[in-house]
C-alpha cells in the first residue's frame, strides 16, 4: 500500500470510511485502556505505536520514504504543521484521555459527534468551505445533542466535568483535522509520523516528569497496536479523504465514527444509560445523516456541473 496518497485518492470514500470504522473502534478500546495505563502514558504509547508504525510501514513498502523535507516546505505548511503536532500530537489527546477516564464510553463515543459541528465550522467561518442552511440545522441538533449530554440533571450550569472536557478535544480536533488538510507539502503517512513522534517525544518528557507507572507488556502491547492501527493507518487514511474531498465533505462520512465507537461500548460496557443518551442519540443521528445527504449531494452537483470528479485539494 503506498501511503503518498495516489491510490486512495481515486476513492477516498473509501478512505474516509475505513478511517471511520478505525476511530469508531478506538474509543471503547481506549476505555478499557484506561483502566491499566494512565492518561498521559497512554498518549505516548498511542504516539509512538503510530508514528513508528507508518515509518517502519514507509520503509518497508520504499514509499516516500525520504529525508524529511522540513526545511523545504513553505512557510504556510509549516504553520500547518506546528499546529497539528502541538493540537492534535498534545493538547487534543490530553484533554479528551483525561476526561474519557471519567466518562461511560457510549456516552463519550456519542459525544465525539461534536468533532463534526468543530470541523465544519472551522471549515466554514475560517476557510470559508460552503456550509447550507439544513447543515447548519443539522449541526445544531448535534450541538444541542452535545449540550444535553454533557448536563448532569441538576441546575443549569450543573454539567459534567468529563463530558465537557470531551467536548473541548473535540473542539481541538477540529482544528487538528482543518490544519492536516491543507498541508500539501509531505505526504499522509509523513505527516502522521512527524505529528505522532514529534507530540508523543512531547507528552513523554511528562510520562519521565510525573514518574508514570508502568502498567505490564500486555496493555502496552495492545495500546502500541491500537495507535499503530487507529491513530496510525486511520489517520493516513483521514488526511487522504481531507485533501481530496475537503474538511467539510470528508466530515460528513467520518461521523460514521462515533455510532460505531457508540454500539461497540454497549456491548462491551455495563454503563447505566438515562433518557438524556437515547434524546442524544436521535439527534446526533439525525444531525449526521441530513450532514452526510447534503454534502454528497452538493458534491455531486458539482462533479456533474464540471464533469468531473471532486479535485484534489491544492
Amino acid at each position: 500500500m503506498e501511503y503518498s496518497g495516489r491510490q486512495w485518492a481515486r476513492n477516498p470514500v473509501i478512505a474516509i470510511i475505513a478511517a471511520a470504522v478505525l476511530f469508531g473502534i478506538a474509543t471503547p478500546v481506549l476505555k478499557l485502556l484506561l483502566s491499566k495505563v494512565t492518561p498521559v502514558l497512554l498518549v505516548t504509547l498511542l504516539s509512538l505505536g503510530a508514528g513508528g508504525g507508518v515509518l517502519c510501514w514507509l520503509a518497508v513498502c520504499q514509499s516516500d520514504f525520504s529525508v524529511l523535507p522540513c526545511r523545504a516546505l513553505p512557510d504556510r505548511d509549516r504553520y500547518w504543521l506546528a499546529g497539528t503536532v502541538v493540537i492534535g500530537g498534545v493538547v487534543a489527546p490530553l484533554v479528551q484521555f483525561i476526561s474519557l477516564a471519567v466518562t461511560p464510553a457510549a456516552t463519550a463515543s456519542l459525544l465525539l459527534n461534536f468533532e463534526i459541528v468543530s470541523t465544519l465550522l472551522i471549515a466554514y467561518l475560517i476557510f470559508r468551505e460552503p456550509v447550507d442552511r439544513k447543515t447548519g440545522l443539522a449541526l445544531t441538533a448535534i450541538l444541542t445533542g452535545s449540550i444535553l449530554l454533557s448536563w448532569n440533571g441538576g441546575s443549569v450550569f450543573d454539567f459534567s466535568i468529563g463530558a465537557a472536557g470531551i467536548v473541548v478535544s473535540c473542539f481541538l480536533w477540529g482544528l487538528d483535522n482543518n490544519f492536516m488538510g491543507r498541508i500539501s507539502g509531505l505526504s499522509p503517512g509523513m505527516i502522521v509520523v512527524v505529528k505522532e513522534l514529534v507530540g508523543g517525544g512531547i507528552v513523554g518528557t511528562l510520562v519521565i516528569l510525573f514518574r508514570e507507572p508502568f502498567p505490564g507488556w500486555v496493555p502496552v502491547g495492545f495500546a502500541l497496536l491500537t495507535g499503530f492501527l487507529s491513530f496510525g493507518v486511520g489517520l493516513v487514511l483521514l488526511i487522504t479523504a481531507l485533501r481530496t474531498m475537503g474538511a467539510a465533505r470528508a466530515g460528513a462520512v467520518y461521523a460514521a465514527a462515533p455510532f460505531i465507537g457508540c454500539v461497540v461500548s454497549l456491548f462491551l460496557f455495563s454503563d447505566r444509560l438515562g433518557n438524556q443518551f437515547w434524546v442524544s442519540f436521535c439527534l446526533f443521528l439525525a444531525g449526521s445523516l441530513v450532514i452526510i445527504r447534503e454534502q454528497w449531494e452538493g458534491r455531486n452537483s458539482t462533479s456533474r456541473k464540471t464533469g468531473t470528479a471532486c479535485p484534489p485539494r491544492q
